[in-house]
């Protein structure tokens, strides 16, 4: 009895201890599927079924076969299942098991095999990559220096033009107060503007040179936005009126609240705006919309909306205004459009434009300013 319960336990442990390994592989079964190693596992699997086949007959013969076999037949039977079964069922998971490994192993080695390729080639692609990331540091260091001389060059160069405009201007105000005849006074005053609007050309390029080098620092002081608005529209009212173009103001909820950031850089921005639209607009109307947003923080986003009835501008045009520095979409407005794009990213902000051929254009440019701290009695 002793003998018959002691087999009946090991073969429980026999089929258990593969049972178990059958379920931990089908767990991953994914995995193996995916590593191509599903049919060497599913060999071996047949393998360690054969063997849980046996044992769990062996036990459930010896438990449960005095009850449906006779007495002088259970011994009989018994000696069946170990004698002959248990070596044809050996030999059968043994070869299953044999051929299971072997293949499974094989599989192994070709995955370690690319596993080995794969590494290869991605210390390749890493040398590869620190060769071009060092080419591109060595191009981007010599692009900077390039940058730096020529905005010195530009710097310089701007500097000792405005002295001589300056000069022009000067003597231009000093000759218009002598007895000029109308025909000399209109050459006079043809002198002067050309030399406000080289004046203002040379201001341009010296600006865009300091925002290249970082050299411009931002004020804090308090001002209105709309304020601010009204003012540049005023300094535009003569050149409007000559042109017999329609100027219009529009202001927001909340544009009126005190702001605290750069009033002349903001003007500067307002002013090259103004005087494009109104540069290519022969007729119709140039607007100028503040907004106002709050931001959180004590911060708000200021809005500036530009927009005229003008000549539009084609995609072509659009593109190269939205590329890196925008110089090179045109002297007359390409270097103004610039600076603005320029300061608004300066002020935390952006800008954006949207036009078309005869349809006219719109410039939003967006910035971030502080809210100005309430008086505390």
């Amino acid at each position: 009895m002793h003998s018959i319960l002691l087999t009946v336990l090991l073969d429980i442990v026999f089929a258990a201890a593969p049972l178990a390994a059958i379920v931990y592989m089908y767990r991953y079964r994914q995995t193996l599927i995916d590593a191509e190693a599903i049919r060497p596992v599913q060999v071996l699997s047949t393998g360690l079924g054969i063997w849980v086949f046996y044992h769990s007959l062996d036990a459930i013969v010896l438990l449960f076969g005095p009850f449906f076999v006779s007495d002088a037949g259970v011994p009989a039977l018994t000696g069946f299942i170990q004698n002959r079964l248990r070596w044809f069922t050996d030999l059968l998971a043994t070869a299953f098991l044999a051929i299971g490994f072997i293949w499974l192993f094989r599989r192994m080695i070709e995955i370690l095999s690319g596993l080995q390729n794969s590494q290869q080639a991605l210390e390749h692609e890493l040398d590869s990559r620190s060769v071009v990331e060092a080419e591109l540091k060595a191009r981007a260091s010599s692009e900077r220096a390039n940058s730096r001389s020529r905005s010195e060059f530009m710097l310089g160069l701007s500097h000792e033009l405005r002295t001589p405009i300056n000069g022009i201007l000067g003597l231009s105000g000093l000759l218009a107060n002598t007895g000029l005849d109308p025909s000399q006074r209109k050459l006079l005053t043809t002198i002067e503007r050309s030399a406000q609007a080289m004046l203002a050309r040379v201001t341009d390029v010296l600006d865009l040179a300091r925002l290249e080098n970082d050299r411009i620092e931002l004020r804090s002081v308090a001002f209105r936005p709309d304020e601010m608005a009204r003012t540049v529209m005023g300094l535009f009212e003569p050149l409007a009126g000559e042109k017999g173009i329609e100027l219009k103001l529009e202001t927001g909820d909340g544009a009126d609240l005190p702001v605290v950031g750069d009033p002349v850089r903001v003007r500067q921005i307002l002013n090259n705006l103004m005087s494009n639209a109104l540069k290519f607009t022969p007729a119709g109307s140039v607007s100028l919309s503040v907004r106002h947003h709050p931001a959180g923080g004590g911060k708000c986003r200021v809005e500036y909306i530009v927009a005229d009835t003008g000549v539009g501008m084609d995609e072509a045009l659009l593109a190269r205004l939205s590329g890196r520095s925008g110089t090179e979409a045109g002297g007359d407005f390409g270097l103004g459009l610039s600076i603005c794009r320029r300061l608004a990213g300066l002020m935390d902000g952006d800008m954006s434009i949207e036009s078309r051929p005869g349809a006219g254009t719109r410039v939003t440019v967006r910035i971030r300013v502080q809210d100005e701290p309430a008086d505390v009695d």
